[in-house]
């Protein structure tokens, strides 16, 4: 168990994914890695023959930082999506997430409001004092400056993911 101080104050962010027996291990890691670089889960296991009768492992490994998903999501401009999703589930000083494996593997955050999809997740839990305010700060953006945006208000999006609609000042 890793603890990171921040602040003053004590963050954890645990990531893990389910290996499939018919899934490749290293890509698997490597696709975990494009958002999570310091991910260790420990002893990777080997690639099962087909066909395998081995169950599915869980890796899980404590990391440093969300610094890899909050500037992809600032590269493709959907930090609002980022702090809506990351905040879903919010208790308190947790929260968790899901982002696709498969969107990973190629360099997309994309996050998993539903059903796992086909390549399977990474799953976040992160625990942070204050945490609605640290995810609101994490994604903070300039056009946060004419349309504040804080976890579960208005503009929020709903649970299934379709946006919540709401008017621009400039347009009228």
């Amino acid at each position: 168990m890793m603890y990171i101080m921040c602040s003053g104050v004590f963050m954890r962010i645990v990531v893990a994914t389910t290996l499939l027996p018919h899934e490749h291990p290293e890509l698997v890691v490597v696709a975990t890695r494009q958002f999570f670089p310091d991910w260790h889960p420990g002893e990777i296991p080997p690639r099962n023959k087909f066909p395998s009768d081995s169950t599915p492992t869980r890796m899980i490994s404590d990391v440093g930082s969300l610094d890899g998903i909050i500037e992809n999501c600032r590269k493709h401009r959907i930090l609002d999506t980022a702090l809506d999703a990351m905040t879903l589930h919010s208790e308190g000083n947790t929260t968790h997430f899901s982002l696709s494996r498969q969107a990973a593997s190629v360099g997309r955050c994309s996050f998993v409001l539903e059903e796992p999809p086909v390549g399977g997740c990474i799953d976040v839990t992160v625990t942070h004092e204050n945490l609605d305010l640290y995810l609101t700060e994490l994604t903070y953006h300039q056009g946060r400056e004419e349309y504040p945006r804080y976890p579960n208000d208005d503009s929020s999006m709903k649970e299934d993911g379709s946006s919540s609609v709401w008017v621009s000042k400039r347009r009228k």
